[in-house]
This record gives C-alpha cells, structure tokens and sequence, in this order.
C-alpha cells in the first residue's frame, strides 16, 4: 500500500502512462484510511478545542478539508492513468457525471485488468 502510494504521490502531477490495477485500488485504500484518519482526528480533537461537540462541525472539519483537497489531485491523475491501462482517454472520466450508470460504469472499468504489452499510451506497467 505505501508503495503504491509513494508512485501516486511522486506522479502527482503526471497525467501521462499507464497504472495498473494494484496501484489504483491500494491507493484508493490508502486515500480513504488517511480520509477516515482525518475525520477522527477532527471528531476528537479539533471540534473539542474549539468547545464544540462533533456534530457542531456541520462540514467544516479543517483538517479533512485539507487532506482532500491534497488528496483529490494524486487521486485524480491515477485515476486518469488507469483509464490509459485499459486503452481509454482519461476524458471518460467525465462520464461520472451521468448518474449512477457513470459511476458503475467507471468502477468495472477500474477492475479490468490492463491492456497487454504497450497500448497507445505507453508500455506496460509491469
């Protein structure tokens, strides 16, 4: 999982290649874990210093605000790159837009395994 997440971090802003399976969805774990992290922290730290209980938060947690909006870029660009793995414009990402059948679509693609050997946005990443 750190693994995966140092390649995402350190491609934060390359929306060229390919990623394949085992990065996309291990980041994707680690995103949430740092997202649910970032929630508790603010729940039983941040809400308490400020003399407010955690439902007074109403969504404005400071530091989950933060980390997804850090988080919401590297997110973004791998999300592009597995879109390149299965030979896919990373412009279908937009199809999240169209509801529910957007997102379902975009999650089976995410679990499709990768083209074989180079395809027309690189070579494999394995």
């Amino acid at each position: 999982m750190f693994q995966a997440a140092d390649t995402v971090l350190s491609n934060y802003f390359t929306f060229s290649g390919r990623a394949n399976r085992a990065e996309y969805w291990w980041w994707m774990l680690f995103a949430f874990l740092v997202a649910v992290s970032m929630v508790l922290v603010d729940i039983y730290f941040i809400a308490p210093s400020f003399g407010q209980s955690a439902m007074a938060l109403d969504g404005k947690s400071p530091a989950s605000l933060v980390t997804n909006l850090l988080l919401f870029f590297p997110s973004l660009t791998v999300s592009v790159r597995r879109l390149h793995d299965i030979d896919r414009s990373g412009l279908w990402l937009f199809i999240v837009f169209v509801p529910l059948i957007g997102a379902l679509l975009l999650f089976i693609w995410s679990l499709q395994g990768g083209t074989r050997g180079s395809n027309s946005y690189g070579p494999s990443p394995y």
